[in-house]
């Protein structure tokens, strides 16, 4: 072989295992097996289990990449993951019905809805204690964090309501009605439009963020779940859990466009950091469904753990 040819050759091998070795991570919460299955996106498979005891639930990526959260309903808090040793370092006891989870824009902090006590714990990153409890809807569930850390945006599933939390101040600003029984919530990238995946309604409430209102609300199909945000903005994935099907709505008409088929009892969603690749956890197939935003084809199937759910933000950066 060509001295030149053999360069070339060898220097492109070097950039495609540096390009897999940099492949974000996706944590995917088993929770009838009691574990974390970490999905390397570049090679599309398995590379660590973590045992995860308390039903791992919830998902929530720290910005800064150091550290996975998992919530543990049945441990009563959240399990901590060092993400460059993919080891299981801290389990932290934080309230009775721990499940939503997310982090702060900057690190520094982790927030945990309790299922029974109808609050939201404000949790030290760095100590893991936790600084304010605050009184939300009934029943919250979803969590997400404003792009500026300003405002968390709560979903209460039996109050059938979105509340706002001014984070300056460690109270709620306003709660406003949405579907039946809300459960999972995604922003976009701007902060300005919150989508809200209602269970038991069989929709999506669009909410704009500022002044707590409704714009839209869409139909999509049965139990819809958790929702995310792929190709710039334009395109809301939604799991609905009972037809085993990921609607799609243009968010420029805000009108459903399509349905995917994937795994059995499809739940938690996220989209790759490509903006493009958007990953399904399926419940009863206990695998992931990797989807093309583009085409709006399953392109991939991963198995996993018993019972995924990967309720959150579950893809690192």
């Amino acid at each position: 072989m060509p001295i030149k040819l053999l360069q070339a050759v060898v220097a492109a091998t070097v950039f495609f295992t540096s390009a897999l070795a940099a492949a974000p991570l996706a944590y995917i919460s088993n929770q009838l097996s009691d574990s974390v299955s970490i999905i390397d996106t570049g090679l599309g498979e398995v590379v660590a289990t973590i045992a995860v005891s308390g039903k791992p639930a919830g998902v929530a990526i720290a910005p800064d990449g150091k550290h996975c959260y998992i919530s543990t309903p049945e441990a009563h808090g959240f399990a901590v993951i060092d993400t460059e040793k993919r080891q299981l370092v801290a389990q932290v006891k934080v309230s009775d019905g721990a499940l939503g989870i997310a982090v702060s824009p900057d690190s520094q902090r982790i927030y945990v809805a309790d299922w029974y006590n109808n609050t939201v714990a404000v949790v030290d990153a760095g100590n893991y204690h936790v600084v304010q409890t605050i009184a939300v809807g009934q029943s919250p569930s979803g969590l997400m964090v404003s792009p500026d850390n300003r405002w968390l945006y709560v979903a209460n599933r039996l109050g059938n309501s979105v509340s706002k939390i001014d984070l300056k101040r460690g109270l709620v600003k306003q709660t406003v009605a949405v579907g039946s029984h809300p459960f999972g919530l995604t922003l976009d990238s701007r902060g300005e439009r919150l989508y809200v995946a209602n269970v038991q309604s069989d929709d999506v409430t669009v909410l704009d963020t500022q002044l707590m209102q409704a714009l839209a609300t869409v139909k999509v199909s049965m139990l819809p779940y958790a929702a995310t945000l792929a190709l710039n903005d334009s395109r809301l994935l939604v799991t609905n859990q009972d037809d085993s099907s990921v609607s799609v709505i243009d968010t420029g008409t805000l009108k459903a466009t399509g349905l995917i088929p994937v795994g059995d009892k499809p739940e938690g969603i996220d989209t790759h950091p490509d903006d493009r690749h958007v990953y399904v956890a399926n419940w009863f197939d206990s695998n992931v469904s990797v989807i093309d935003a583009k085409t709006l084809r399953v392109i991939k199937t991963i198995k996993t753990g018993e019972g995924s759910r990967a309720f959150g933000q579950f893809i690192g950066k």
